[in-house]
């Protein structure tokens, strides 16, 4: 009966490890959807692929036939700088998907509308990268993403309107980048940050308005850059941020009008740039004034509306 007991343990054991197993080192480029549709059959057993995944090709319509990986050790690169997938309109079948140990890259996807499938991934060990996806509007699909260990970078999404499906990401490691989303309006979606590990940069956003949304940012380890937000009115969204590591750099946003939302900022790490906001001249926030008394870095205040000047 032992022996019989034992046996049974053995195979148990044997089977689990065969329905969860690390492969492909090397990693894998998939540049058709046949390729797709055949990867459980070709790999049986392969849930955890180490190395780089790439997907990259004029016909992928779905990645359902990617419905066993649980973990990708490398980067997962959805699309290229030149043509990326442009069939694919979701990132449906990446469901039990957990966690990617390097980069996140979903660039170039025209038809790509929704994030979708993603859901269960808590963590990118590397940067997250979403630069040019014209039908994307927001990040819906993302809802489990607590943690990113480097850099945030979002460029060139014309139809981006918001950052919901990111409300439960605390912390981005390193830096953040948000560039040229003409239609994004504000920050919604992020409420849960409160920590950039290095720079903030804004830069571009026609329609951005408000930077509400970021009523939880704490703190930013490198310099804060808003330049040529058109719409920007306030700095509004910003109450909660206590301190910059480096320079604070306010540049060319023609709508400001007020320095209204960085009443909490007690420390600036580096110089001070306030520059050729046209329609600011309400300059008399108590932040600035205290920074001022005793500046840790370059003062540039100039080419903005009467009364912001120095």
């Amino acid at each position: 009966m032992r022996r019989l007991i034992l046996l049974i343990a053995v195979i148990t054991i044997g089977y689990a490890n065969a329905s969860a197993q690390s492969c492909l080192p090397q990693g894998i480029a998939f540049t058709t959807q046949a390729q797709i549709d055949n990867f459980q059959t070709n790999y049986p057993g392969c849930t955890e692929i180490e190395g780089n995944v790439n997907i990259l090709g004029a016909d992928i319509t779905n990645l359902n036939g990617l419905s066993v990986l649980t973990s990708i050790g490398g980067d997962l690169n959805v699309g290229d700088y030149d043509t990326g997938n442009p069939a694919l309109t979701s990132l449906a079948g990446l469901e039990n998907l957990t966690s990617i140990g390097c980069n996140l890259a979903i660039t170039s996807n025209s038809a790509l509308i929704s994030l979708a499938g993603l859901h269960n991934v808590d963590s990118i060990g590397g940067g997250f990268v979403i630069v040019e996806n014209d039908a994307l509007i927001n990040f819906t699909g993302l809802e489990g993403l607590t943690f990113i260990g480097g850099f945030l970078h979002i460029y060139y999404n014309n139809s981006l309107i918001s950052l919901t499906g990111l409300h439960n990401l605390a912390s981005i490691g390193g830096y953040f980048e948000i560039v040229d989303n003409f239609a994004l309006t504000s920050f919604t979606g992020l409420e849960s940050l409160t920590s950039i590990g290095s720079y903030f940069q804004i830069v571009g956003n026609d329609d951005l308005t408000s930077l509400a949304g970021l009523e939880s940012l704490a703190s930013i380890g490198g310099a804060l850059n808003i330049w040529y937000n058109f719409s920007l009115t306030s700095l509004a969204g910003l109450e909660s941020l206590a301190s910059v590591g480096g320079t604070v750099y306010i540049l060319g946003n023609s709508s400001l009008i007020a320095l209204i939302g960085l009443e909490s900022l007690a420390s600036i790490g580096g110089g001070l740039r306030i520059q050729v906001n046209s329609s600011l001249s309400a300059c008399n926030a108590v932040w600035l004034c205290d920074y001022l008394a005793d500046p840790n870095g370059a003062v540039y205040i100039y080419g903005n509306a009467a009364g912001c000047n120095l």
